[in-house]
């Protein structure tokens, strides 16, 4: 539909109304219909431009059409388009190698996947194989998928649909120090809100966790970003209690927030699996799941990504490099 000019505006909004699910909303009365998209502008089927400060939810991070994004995407797509994860390709080596040189800590591996919603199921699952446990902790006023184990750590009632299915899940109070749920005030508080997921875990866990997922800065929650304390205390008690815990950067990496690669750098905290999307591939479908090393080996059991080997987006590691950041210290 979008190749035919002839095609009105009308036309494409009546479409999506009858074959669309009710689901996919729209954020006006009268839907912004675009048409097309160059660098940070965006223009409508009416001709107008406007100025993106949406960037597609936080994906779009070197503009829309980006030349040198496009000119690997169409040299991958003439050469290989699609073969899973199933086989090895040059590609998906190239982007783990490339990733495990600028991971958080030494000798991470990765997992690819479509989405940010299944690289936070895969974190979960690694974090359940890896420690035994299947307790979680997320956080209040969070957002973490789609997908019903997504829907279950997210911290909002909005977000979530249909009945609750998923066990295991706490949630914790979030550092929102504007409307602190404790009402008290930073810092003379200490850190409150940080403090008491010790207390959470030992009440209403089993007492050993297998992790607690949490974005460095939640974004859907309203962008609401904790004082520069919490996460230390917090990934502290959860490794105390057993956990790993996961940093959600499906929104705050690739130096959205600042800092390269990864939000969580801003609060000097190392975590143990780290999970993106969005704008690692500046539009183009990604889901990364990256973990340290003995995380990663514990899931043994055989799973693959249909899309996750053989797309185009990988093609942004380039060659493989003569380097072993790959490997764990000491070999591996």
């Amino acid at each position: 539909m979008s190749n035919n000019s002839h095609v009105t505006k009308e036309e494409i909004i009546l479409a999506n109304q009858e074959c669309l699910f009710p689901a996919v909303f729209h954020y006006f009365r009268e839907p912004l219909v675009l048409t097309k998209a160059k660098d940070q502008y965006v223009w409508d089927a009416d001709g107008n431009q406007y100025l993106d400060f949406f960037g597609g939810i936080l994906t779009v991070s070197v503009g829309h059409c980006n030349e040198k994004v496009n000119r690997a995407v169409h040299a991958q797509v003439d050469q290989l388009q699609h073969v899973s994860t199933v086989f090895p390709t040059e590609p998906q080596a190239a982007l783990a190698r490339k990733i495990s040189a600028i991971a958080p800590g030494n000798g991470w591996k990765s997992f690819f996947t479509n989405s940010g919603t299944e690289a936070n199921e895969m974190a979960i699952l690694a974090a359940r194989f890896f420690t035994g446990s299947t307790d979680i902790i997320a956080l209040r006023h969070s957002y973490h998928g789609r997908s019903s184990l997504a829907m279950g750590v997210t911290g909002q009632a909005n977000w979530k649909l249909g009945p609750p299915v998923q066990a295991g899940i706490t949630f914790a109070h979030n550092a929102y120090c504007y409307r602190c749920p404790f009402g008290l005030t930073y810092p003379d508080c200490e850190v409150r809100c940080a403090q008491d997921v010790g207390e959470l875990i030992r009440t209403t866990t089993t007492g050993q966790i297998a992790g607690m997922i949490a974005e460095p800065i939640q974004g859907v929650g309203g962008f609401i970003t904790p004082p520069k304390e919490y996460f230390k205390i917090v990934s502290k008690i959860v490794r105390e209690y057993g956990g790993v815990f996961i940093s959600d950067e499906v929104q705050t990496g690739w130096g959205r927030t600042g800092h390269r690669w990864w939000g969580i750098g801003q609060w000097g905290v190392t975590p143990d699996i780290v999970t993106s999307a969005k704008g690692l591939a500046n539009g183009f479908p990604i889901g990364l799941t990256a973990a340290r090393p003995e995380v990663a080996d514990s899931v043994k059991k055989l799973t693959i990504s249909t899309f996750g080997g053989g797309h185009q987006r990988q093609r942004l590691g380039k060659r493989i490099p003569d380097r072993s950041h790959c490997r764990p210290p000491g070999g591996g």
